[in-house]
């Protein structure tokens, strides 16, 4: 037991240190800027005002740099830690609805989805608004049996700090889950209690740091944005939608939510089931309302990207823990044994994943790594075969996979595949071998890992003659692509240094990149420019 927790927060950990691309490079680097500068009002990204996002996130990151340094663990720590905190909140929030049993339950089963170790790896806003939208949730399911001023304040704070991590999404799963417990039980007076809209203007106090620095960069478009067009504006279609399909989020869940997938499906039946019969109580009714209007909505929406989904995990873990509860109960041996037996499929498609990880893709390079596959594997067989309680034949062997899986993809696989993009390679490059006055630049690449890895401040090439100018003063460095270096000019500057460096475009990964014998022709290159004369060769 203590070896397969020590496992699954070692692979929590690992991920840590695994390096940054696309939106989470992006925070990184804002976070860098806020510590650097010591403003944590008015955002900046390369140099600009940044409107997308309001700073709750950026403000921890950057704290953690000032203690840490300006690294990946630093980044990420603060984050990890509000999931942990989002774990034990969700245990919390299933006490208060459900019982002791059913918040454990939901607690493992949430610290064990796909979804989770992907985003604590890399990270999203979403990562830190989910723990503080299921906090909100304890809060406010305590005050509606309590009414207990405490926990009003405490939830609508949590409402406002999610708030300030994404916006007015952030106060969508709560508003639905107190709505939705009080409407359809009858009690859909005490929405007109005074309390509640002592609560709103405390969230919207708490919005305040983003308002102020949006108003100050942007006038009152910038909180108009904030208000409207970057969360509820993608709600109702004004970007333009990744995916119309309305079944997106449900075959997204399916996939983030294993290896408890088939629980989960199972678990969805038997709740629409008890809904059609009319079993539900307010604690069904807050569940209920929390997850499936906001499911919904995005369902709905003009824009459809994965981590929307983040913040109902929390809920859908505890739907599922409820019927697992029950089947733990000893008073259904048969539906125990059904969901024993369905969990022996993904048992199987998981050692499939580790043989091909293992001997295929991403071989250990240490013998360390094979003994630790080997003992998690066995340990997996012991808790299937020899375990004396129902909950540990139940979970454990999927758990223990799971360590082994999230352990190993973080440990060994994640960091060559984030490891292999050019940005990361162009800013070693640059930290080790540029002079203190040279000068490093990003043109024609459209993400932000130079912007956080490189030593110093990195800046824009605005156009082709902008590049040629820096071409004809020694100490700068470009990194660019092969279509901008092939029509630069001859003979109008010195001949600049050329390092071409493979990378590799983290979104568009193919099994071509995955499989050793053809990840060299899956790559892409992009190239460094050192002006000539520029440091030491």
């Amino acid at each position: 037991m203590l070896v397969l927790a020590g496992t699954v927060i070692a692979a929590y950990v690992a991920g840590l240190f695994v390096d940054v691309t696309r939106d989470a490079s992006k925070y990184a680097a804002i976070a860098r800027e806020i510590a650097r500068t010591g403003d944590f009002i008015h955002l900046q990204v390369e140099g600009d005002p940044y409107l997308q996002k309001p700073p709750l996130m950026f403000w921890l990151s950057a704290l953690s740099y000032l203690i840490f340094g300006v690294n990946n663990f630093a980044f990420k720590l603060p984050l990890l830690l509000f999931s942990f905190f989002g774990i034990y909140s969700t245990y919390r929030l299933g006490k208060t609805l459900f019982g002791r049993e059913t918040g454990m339950v939901a607690a493992i089963l949430l610290s064990s989805t796909v979804i989770s170790w992907l985003y604590n790896m890399d990270i999203h806003t979403d990562t830190l608004m989910q723990s503080l939208v299921v906090f909100s949730l304890w809060q406010l399911a305590d005050f509606l049996q309590k009414g207990r001023w405490v926990n009003l304040f405490m939830g609508f704070t949590g409402v406002g700090m999610a708030m300030l991590v994404k916006g007015p999404v952030g106060a969508v799963i709560p508003a639905f889950a107190v709505a939705g417990s009080l409407v359809f039980t009858g009690r859909f007076r005490k929405l007109l209690n005074p309390r509640w809209y002592i609560g709103i203007v405390l969230a919207l106090i708490c919005t305040l740091p983003a308002l102020i620095g949006l108003f100050n960069q942007f006038g009152w478009e910038g909180v108009r944005f904030f208000l409207w067009s970057n969360n509820l504006g993608r709600l109702a279609g004004d970007y333009s939608a990744s995916d119309r399909n309305v079944f997106y989020y449900l075959y997204n869940l399916l996939l983030f939510f294993l290896p408890w997938s088939l629980f989960l499906l199972v678990s969805l039946s038997l709740d629409f089931k008890r809904l059609f019969r009319r079993k539900f109580r307010a604690a069904d009714w807050f569940l209920f309302s929390g997850i499936w209007f906001y499911f919904i909505l995005i369902s709905l929406s003009g824009s459809k990207l994965p981590h929307y989904l983040y913040a109902t995990i929390p809920l859908f873990s505890l739907m599922t823990a409820r019927y697992l509860v029950l089947a733990l109960s000893g008073k259904h041996i048969r539906f125990y044994l059904f969901l024993r037996n369905i969990q022996g499929i993904v048992l199987v498609l998981f050692l499939a994943l580790i043989a091909v990880l293992v001997f295929s893709l991403y071989p250990p390079g240490h013998l360390w790594q094979w003994a630790f596959l080997l003992l998690l594997t066995i340990i997996a067989g012991l808790f299937l075969f020899s375990g004396k309680y129902p909950p540990v034949k139940l979970f454990f062997p999927s758990l223990a996979l799971f360590a082994l899986v999230t352990f190993y993809l973080n440990q060994q696989v994640a960091p060559q595949i984030f490891g292999d993009q050019a940005s990361v390679k162009a800013a070693g490059h640059f930290n080790l071998k540029a002079g203190v006055e040279e000068q490093m630049y990003n043109y024609n690449y459209d993400s932000h890992e130079l912007y956080f890895y490189c030593r110093d401040d990195v800046s824009r090439v605005k156009n082709d003659v902008h590049l040629w100018e820096l071409m004809k003063s020694p100490g700068n460095w470009v990194l660019t692509t092969r279509e901008v270096v092939d029509r630069m000019p001859s003979g109008m500057f010195p001949e600049p240094v050329k390092t071409p460096l493979s990378h590799v475009w983290i979104n568009k990964l193919s099994f071509k990149y995955l499989h050793p014998a053809t990840r060299a022709s899956a790559r892409d290159t992009l190239i460094l420019l050192r002006s000539a004369g520029s440091g030491p060769k």
